[in-house]
Parts: structure tokens; C-alpha cells; sequence
């Protein structure tokens, strides 16, 4: 039987503006606890162990910070993923799927260490490319730093396996895809940071860091028209009060239901 588990590399700081966006302090702050124009971010990780094969979704923060991250983003490692799959007896990662290669999200993909050692790494093409030469805008939530690993590159939507597809977005990066994949039976979608958090379930609730917003919204209504018609349940990837949920209602009012976890996987 397939497995599935949550895993987390711990938190940090993220500006308030920037997460938020457009939508007004006077909404967001009804979901966030904003302290010194700063709003603490969670790091949900889904590990998969599918068709033999042990696999993560996004790898978290890691644990090489720069002393210029670690006052600007005060980051809190009280969870490590490298730990957490010692604790679940894994020896080694086969893959990472990479929603994006913002620094939050592949810390670990950059690991020398042994439970990553023989890891392959599959991201979009133009994220490659994005990570690589970053412009003036996206410069700061990429950490410059060498792929010591194989890549398998993939150039739009398409299936990675029988139970496992990555759907190109764009939106918030260039090369930004979101994960759908089936495990027992139940269809999971992991949103990236198209929906970071459910309060970023609204089409409209962008984060200003997106770099091609309208896409991101387009994208957004089209998936949300999806999960909601077929009942997949939706993982978010930055929310610590909210990580798994069941959606409903309209693209242009979703609601959502938290899930219990341990029923699920």
C-alpha cells in the first residue's frame, strides 16, 4: 500500500506586504498574527512512498544560511526533514518534485548528505533557467547555489508516473508547477505557492511576490474549477493551522474544510 506523510523543516519570517499583497490588512489580519510587519511561515513537506519509491514534494529551508538570511528571514529549524525521515527508518530520497526553486523550497535539494545522495530532481525547464539567471525582481528569493544532482527536466504539464502529474502554472515563478497525484484511492493537489496558504484559497489573494500575477490568477480559478469538481483534497504548504483540506462551494468563493490528517494517509 502507498503512503502518504507530512513533514515539516521548520519556519521563518516572511514580510507581510509581500505575502499578502494586494488584499488589505484589515482581511488579512483576521488569519495572520502580524509582528513587526513580519508573518511567521510554516515549511509542509509531502513525502510519498509510491511505486516502491520514496519521494518529496519541495524539500523545505535545508540548513545553510547565510548570516544576511538569517536577519532578514529568522529562520527557526525546530523541524528538519532530514531528521523526520531518519525517524521514519528512510535511508534514502529517489526523487524531489520541485513546485519552484524559491529558497524555501529546495533548501535540501541542495543536501550532500547521504540520505539525498543518489536523489534526482525534476523541475520545469524554464525554472532551471529562471533560478539560474534571475532578474532584479526575483533575485531575492533565489539562493544562488550549484545542482549537484541529476535533473530530469520537463517542459510543461505531463505525467511523471501512473499516480503522480505536474501541471505547469507559471504564475508565481516562471517555471512554477503544482503537483496532483493519487494515492489509495484519494487525489491530493499540492498548490506551491499559487496557494501557499488557505487563506490564499480566493483567486484574487495573490502574494505580491508573484511574478506573473495574472497568470497566477488564471491558473488559480482553473484549478480551483478542478479540485472542487472532482473532491481533491488541497495541501498547503506554508499554513501550520491548515495543511490539509477538502474545498467546496465556488471558484469565486471557495470555502474549505480542515482535514484530520491520520484518516488520510
Amino acid at each position: 500500500m502507498d503512503e502518504l506523510y507530512f513533514l515539516n523543516d521548520g519556519s521563518y519570517d516572511i514580510d507581510s506586504g509581500a505575502y499578502c499583497g494586494i488584499v488589505p490588512k484589515v482581511l488579512w489580519s483576521k488569519y495572520f498574527n502580524d509582528n513587526d510587519n513580519k508573518i511567521r511561515n510554516t515549511t509542509n513537506i509531502p513525502f510519498l512512498k509510491i511505486n516502491n519509491k520514496n519521494i518529496l514534494i519541495d524539500s523545505g529551508m535545508g540548513n545553510n544560511f547565510s548570516e544576511r538570511f538569517i536577519k532578514n528571514f529568522r529562520p527557526e529549524k525546530n523541524h528538519d526533514v532530514e531528521n523526520q525521515l531518519r525517524d521514519y527508518g528512510v535511508k534514502n530520497i529517489d526523487l524531489i518534485i520541485q513546485s519552484h526553486m524559491h529558497f524555501d523550497h529546495s533548501g535540501h535539494t541542495f543536501s550532500k548528505n547521504n540520505i539525498f545522495k543518489k536523489t534526482e530532481i525534476i523541475l520545469q525547464k524554464r525554472e532551471l533557467n529562471a533560478f539560474r539567471k534571475p532578474n532584479d525582481f526575483t533575485r531575492g528569493s533565489y539562493i544562488k547555489n550549484r545542482m549537484n544532482k541529476k535533473m530530469i527536466l520537463v517542459d510543461g504539464s505531463r505525467r511523471i508516473s501512473g499516480n503522480i502529474n505536474v501541471i505547469f502554472t507559471s504564475g508565481h515563478t516562471e517555471g512554477h508547477e503544482v503537483i496532483l497525484f493519487e494515492i489509495n484511492s484519494k487525489k491530493y493537489l499540492y498548490g506551491g505557492d499559487l496557494f501557499p496558504s488557505a487563506f490564499h484559497i480566493k483567486p484574487y489573494y495573490l502574494t505580491a511576490l508573484d511574478s506573473y500575477p495574472l497568470n497566477s490568477l488564471k491558473m488559480k480559478k482553473k484549478l480551483l474549477n478542478k479540485v472542487i469538481r472532482e473532491k481533491i483534497l488541497m495541501i498547503f504548504n506554508h499554513d501550520d493551522k491548515n495543511v490539509l483540506c477538502e474545498v467546496y462551494g465556488t471558484v469565486e468563493k471557495p470555502l474549505i474544510n480542515k482535514l484530520d490528517m491520520d484518516k488520510y494517509y
